[in-house]
């Protein structure tokens, strides 16, 4: 597994208040908001690239952040703004909580899919391959959902740290590794 994790969205969320005026919000910010489409306000953060999604109850949403610390300024910058606007906040915590990672893999080999939905755990493993063309395997812990391809790349997403992000491409690939390597002895 290489040493860093290839993080390809961040989700995470702060409380600036128990409720907010979005509307008013959203002019103040000259933002196009839409509440019949979707109930938050997309606040679209350019240094770093991040969306943050503002709720009416003073919830705000960081999402397609690569690290960590790319939310939390993210989060920070939409706080200050309203406060300059004199919204009424609570006093800035950074307690920015973590809600999903998701990350890319790759287990470094071609996986044969067909004989890997029978192979792992089946009330784990989801396999239809003329609905989507990669393997759904779950794994319980750490909790995540891995979308496993023939070229052996995945997607793992569902965990709430790095550490567990980590575990998971690791077990993910123990796995699938040890089964495949029954299947070759068993071609041989």
């Amino acid at each position: 597994m290489p040493k860093a994790l290839n993080i390809v969205n961040l989700v995470a969320s702060a409380r600036y208040t128990d409720s907010l005026d979005i509307i008013a919000v959203a002019e103040d910010l000259e933002i196009d908001y839409e509440p019949e489409q979707f109930p938050g306000m997309v606040y679209r953060n350019i240094n770093p690239k991040v969306c943050v999604l503002l709720f009416r109850s003073g919830k705000a949403v960081a999402t397609g952040a690569k690290s960590y610390d790319q939310a939390k300024v993210a989060l920070r910058n939409l706080y200050d703004k309203l406060d300059a606007l004199n919204y009424t906040l609570w006093p800035y915590k950074d307690d920015v909580i973590l809600q999903n990672l998701v990350i890319t893999h790759d287990v470094g080999i071609k996986l044969n899919l067909p004989y890997l939905s029978v192979a792992l755990p089946m009330e784990r493993t989801e396999y239809e391959p003329e609905q989507f063309p990669g393997l759904i395997y779950r794994l319980d812990e750490p909790s995540a959902v891995c979308l496993v391809f023939s070229s052996g790349k995945c997607v793992i997403t569902g965990c709430k740290s790095t550490d567990d992000a980590r575990k998971a491409a690791k077990k993910l690939s123990a796995e699938v590794i040890e089964q495949m390597d029954l299947y070759n002895r068993k071609q041989e």
